[in-house]
């Protein structure tokens, strides 16, 4: 039943807020226990999609949870329509959010890419369809979603929260530009967007990849604006040693867990 009324509102979301048919019940999600699990689902246009998703100590699928909603660092090729090694999203959850993350009792759901980075149609279509399956699967509060990335995933943190503002209770890029991913080179361009929902941004003035600067003056701006917004400075921390970031990400859980609290 629970199955059932959760896939109704999410068809109704899909309808309403989307524009388009609903997408959440062509996915055939298998529910899992606590733990960590390497699963895979094949798409409507037989795209097979890998995907990680970290069930919560304790989750019984009486009581509600929320979710992270985490979208992973760059790989070779990620400029075209490539895609990465088979589970390359493990990593990425495992090297930065598994141990800081525990305290937060939260469903972590992470996906491979299936095209190029996080902007592309592609993943688009495919990200959605797989995140409104895994709503509607398990027994989640889907007002307590938080999106994050690093690097790639930073990038595709800013475009996903931009576009989809009303799904986030908030976002938390590490290590990318609030930017275009594609253009911000050339262009320089950043996002023109009101922010309604809290962020919480963490970046390295040593990144040596992504130019923080950037990001200095888009968070003096958004405070200028009144926007809730919290930046994290690193200066210790290149580009290529997420390895060293858990302690760091782990710092934001009061935050996070401040934005929940504040969810009416």
């Amino acid at each position: 039943m629970k199955l059932i009324y959760k896939s109704f509102y999410v068809t109704l979301f899909a309808v309403i807020f989307l524009g388009g048919p609903a997408i959440a019940q062509e996915l055939d999600i298998k529910e899992m226990g606590p733990g960590f699990h390497r699963m895979e689902v094949t798409h409507p246009d037989g795209t097979l999609q890998r995907y990680v998703i970290n069930i919560p100590e304790g989750y019984d699928g009486e009581t509600a949870v929320p979710m992270i909603l985490g979208l992973h660092y760059g790989f070779g090729g990620m400029r075209g329509d490539n895609r990465p090694e088979p589970y390359w999203t493990e990593g990425f959850f495992k090297k930065i959010y598994e141990q800081a993350f525990k305290p937060l009792g939260a469903i972590f759901l992470a996906a491979d890419s299936v095209s190029g980075n996080w902007q592309t149609p592609e993943n688009e279509e495919a990200l959605l369809r797989l995140w409104d399956s895994v709503n509607a699967t398990y027994n989640i509060d889907e007002r307590k979603t938080i999106v994050t990335g690093y690097s790639m995933g930073a990038f595709g943190t800013w475009h996903w929260a931009s576009k989809y503002q009303d799904r986030f209770a908030g976002a938390f890029p590490i290590a990318g530009m609030p930017a275009d991913m594609n253009t911000y080179r050339e262009s320089g361009k950043m996002l023109d967007m009101d922010w309604k929902i809290p962020l919480y941004i963490m970046h390295s003035h040593v990144d040596g990849l992504i130019d923080i600067e950037p990001t200095v003056e888009y968070v003096k701006k958004l405070k200028e604006d009144g926007k809730d917004v919290t930046f994290h400075e690193l200066f210790v921390v290149t580009h290529h040693q997420e390895n060293l970031l858990p302690e760091s990400v782990g710092r934001a859980v009061p935050w996070i867990k401040r934005v929940w609290e504040n969810i009416k």
